[in-house]
């Protein structure tokens, strides 16, 4: 599956704002991620942090993701926190990192699948 996401701009308080939403190719992905799948418990390939959804800018799920690491960022402007996130879109595997749920995801294919 290839997707690049389209018509990315809100418009709030008169000003426009426009996002470069998601972009899924066989070597790497931009999504965002999403609220917890089911009770949010288990996953596919640790067992032990929750699967999410993975979403496109509009909030169209696209595939699904879990954080399998976590990390303190203090210094960073825009989150207290970085994530180790694994995606599955179509059958194709994805690592990268992110700050959590709502927040862009950048990832790119998975070497074991190269």
């Amino acid at each position: 599956m290839e997707y690049v996401e389209q018509d990315c701009t809100i418009q709030h308080e008169g000003k426009k704002f426009t996002s470069g939403g998601a972009v899924v190719t066989p070597d790497y992905i931009v999504g965002y991620v999403g609220k917890p799948i089911g009770d949010g418990m288990g996953c596919d390939r640790c067992g032990k942090t929750s699967r999410r959804y993975l979403t496109d800018w509009h909030g169209k799920v696209i595939g699904t993701c879990f954080i399998s690491s976590t990390w303190r960022t203090p210094n960073s402007f825009t989150s207290s926190v970085m994530h180790q996130i694994y995606a599955k879109v179509d059958g194709v595997d994805y690592t990268g990192r992110g700050q959590g749920e709502g927040m862009i995801f950048k990832g790119k294919r998975c070497k074991s699948q190269d």
